[in-house]
């Protein structure tokens, strides 16, 4: 079997990604990465075959654009949104809308190169990340079957729908009209690797798949293995938040840290590289770790709590881990993975324009460390969603659920090798 990945080029969208196409190649089958030039390095690390396509969009650009500056600083939405989109009012649907016509404008970036390398390797399936608008068109253009790979955020992600119904949005329905294919409201089958506990039942055709961590690669260092001096706790602001808003998050972070020093005998601070210039003040502090460049799975077993902006691959690594989580969230998406495991018992869920500024903000985030860290109730819950994860189907034995769908036929009791002609 041949499969097609693809991907807009950004980290926390191919990541989740890795596992499986990873299960793909050890089960014999011939696999392809594709996305703009950008994602070259970061697939190539990963050690899969990358197809660069397209020209690269600059998405912070696009995210911070002035109609979509307001996606990074919401209010609460309606609890339960992604499956119930009536409880949302105009502006957060105008919102949602427009997060689609940025999507289409990378898909446009990518189409046409993707759409000619597909041609001419004739791949059986596409799988594509939710929200890569080309990775459909170009499945529907060939004749195959597509699967819509969910990166750990709970819902559906139908960006590219009206209102999350049966119409496309124009710039979506437009590319298929470019390559001339039928439109596809639907995938054949979405991969979910959501926890349970946190996840949205999305239908029939949902293939639920264990969460294995890849947060990159990195070098194992010893401390991870060394006895504990004390309590440890985690504060980590993942790239992806970083690159899209830039120094605007680094007096947050410093305000965690801060109250995570006061409150641990170690704090292991995992920022990018570009954060540690502005959190220099907080970091002197002698209980400070910092780990950059290292992938959390590596020592995230290792902490009593997790402080963090929401991320799916971060919430989903503490899950697995079995930590409580403190989620300071500002965009829905994320804000939504904070709600998903507050509502499980296994978190705390701020947005962040509710921690106040200075002082005040670091004695409300000290409170709450105390009460994730002294009541057991929260590791208890945790370890239910880490106990979900490990229940769930491997990639490996997900393998045999994409050869199905490849066939046009329902999922198999164990796995048939799908031959490429």
């Amino acid at each position: 079997m041949r499969v097609l990945f693809t991907t807009f080029p950004w980290h926390s969208h191919h990541f989740p990604m890795v596992p499986i196409e990873q299960a793909c190649l050890a089960a014999g089958h011939e696999v392809r990465v594709a996305s703009t030039p950008a994602l070259q390095p970061i697939a190539a690390a990963s050690g899969l075959p990358f197809v660069p396509v397209g020209r690269d969009v600059n998405l912070a650009a696009l995210s911070n654009d002035r109609s979509r500056a307001a996606w990074h600083r919401q209010e609460r939405w309606p609890q339960d949104w992604p499956i119930h989109p009536e409880l949302l009012n105009d502006d957060q649907f105008a919102m949602i809308e427009n997060l689609g016509r940025m999507q289409a404008v990378m898909a446009d970036a990518m189409l046409d190169d993707l759409l000619e390398y597909a041609r001419a390797w004739r791949p059986d399936l596409v799988v594509h990340d939710a929200v890569t608008l080309a990775g459909p068109v170009v499945a529907s253009a060939l004749g195959i079957p597509s699967v819509s790979h969910l990166w750990g955020t709970p819902g559906p992600q139908r960006i590219e729908m009206r209102r999350f119904g049966s119409e496309p949005i124009p710039e979506y329905a437009a590319l298929y009209e470019r390559v001339g294919a039928p439109l596809r409201a639907e995938p054949t089958a979405w991969l979910d690797p959501c926890a349970p506990g946190t996840r949205y039942e999305i239908g029939p055709t949902c293939r639920q798949v264990r969460y294995v961590p890849y947060n990159g690669p990195g070098v194992m260092p010893l401390w991870p293995l060394e006895p504990r001096r004390g309590t440890r706790i985690c504060v980590t602001w993942g790239a992806t938040s970083t690159a899209l808003r830039g120094d605007s998050v680094l007096d947050l972070v410093s305000q965690c840290i801060r109250a995570a020093t006061s409150m641990a005998d170690e704090v292991v601070v995992a920022v990018t590289d570009r954060a540690v210039e502005g959190l220099k003040p907080v970091l002197a502090d002698d209980r400070v770790r910092l780990a950059t460049n290292l992938p959390l799975h590596l020592f995230m077993g290792t902490c009593d709590l997790v402080v963090h902006h929401g991320g799916a691959g971060t919430s989903l690594t503490a899950a697995l881990a079995g930590v409580p989580q403190l989620a300071i969230t500002a965009r829905p998406e994320p804000s939504v993975n904070g709600a998903r495991l507050a509502a499980a018992g296994a978190a705390q869920h701020f947005l962040t324009h509710e921690v106040p500024a200075g002082e005040d903000g670091v004695r409300l985030l000290r409170g709450e460390i105390a009460e994730l860290m002294g009541f057991p109730g929260y590791r208890s819950a945790a370890r239910e969603l880490a106990q979900g994860i490990l229940a769930q189907p491997t990639p490996a034995a997900t393998v045999a659920e994409l050869e199905s769908v490849a066939r046009g036929g329902q999922p198999l009791p164990s796995a048939v090798p799908l031959v490429h002609h």
